[in-house]
């Protein structure tokens, strides 16, 4: 059993998997503008390679809502920086990516949740283990949680973990995804800390990441200190 199976059916991990996110930090380490760096994949899956060698993250998300949707042109983008970054990145480092989520994407539900699934499950064929559904929306608008559905058996099926991180995950019924919050539940689930905060003591959750990108927030020198904080 891989950890991603193990964390999504409940078994006991050594330590939460650790999925900081500093895509867009590492435009500073390169000292170069976001956008020039966002777009040039070559120099950002180098640039990740080198940053997951050094702090050694768990879980690798290559893009952590860089403004990336899931319109034609950006599962393209997205699919190649995966490949790239696959290539120069060992195992077992996971690679991820942050999908903004069909609710939040606007339009009827059904055709975005379709375009969200297109997307995803163009990630999964590109290396993503891991895939964020990224939720900013204040509740799940009626049907959700049915409409979803296909999103996250895709997922399944491609052996790739799917993570609902919204602030009312928990209260979906439960399947084969991540509700990823930041309250704790009582089932499997993964915690989103503020960028540069420790996730509380005694938790329970099998992955943790950030709420947002540490661009902005934590310096270059503080990065691997905010990585440690996350268990």
């Amino acid at each position: 059993m891989t950890a991603l199976d193990a964390a999504l059916a409940g078994r006991p991990l050594d330590r939460p998997l650790r999925a900081p996110l500093f895509a867009a930090l590492a435009a500073d380490v390169e000292e170069v503008p976001l956008a020039q760096f966002l777009a040039d994949p070559g120099r950002r899956a180098r640039i990740y390679a080198d940053l997951a060698r050094t702090l050694r993250p768990d879980v690798l998300v290559v893009d952590s809502g860089s403004g990336w949707e899931a319109d034609a042109a950006g599962v393209v983008r997205i699919a190649d920086l995966l490949r790239r970054t696959r290539a120069v990145v060992g195992e077992p480092t996971l690679l991820a990516v942050t999908l903004t989520g069909p609710a939040t994407a606007g339009g009827p539900l059904a055709g975005a949740v379709q375009h969200v699934l297109a997307a995803a499950r163009a990630a999964a064929e590109a290396g993503a283990g891991v895939v964020f559904v990224d939720e900013r929306v204040d509740a799940p608008p009626d049907g959700y949680a049915r409409a979803v559905t296909p999103l996250w058996g895709a997922l399944k099926f491609m052996r790739a973990l799917g993570v609902l991180k919204a602030p009312w995950a928990g209260v979906l019924p439960r399947g084969p995804f991540l509700p990823c919050g930041a309250q704790a539940l009582d089932r499997p689930h993964g915690l989103a800390v503020e960028p540069g905060a420790a996730v509380p003591p005694g938790h329970t959750a099998a992955l943790v990441t950030h709420t947002e990108d540490l661009a902005g927030h934590v310096p270059i020198r503080d990065l691997r200190a905010a990585l440690e904080l996350l268990g």
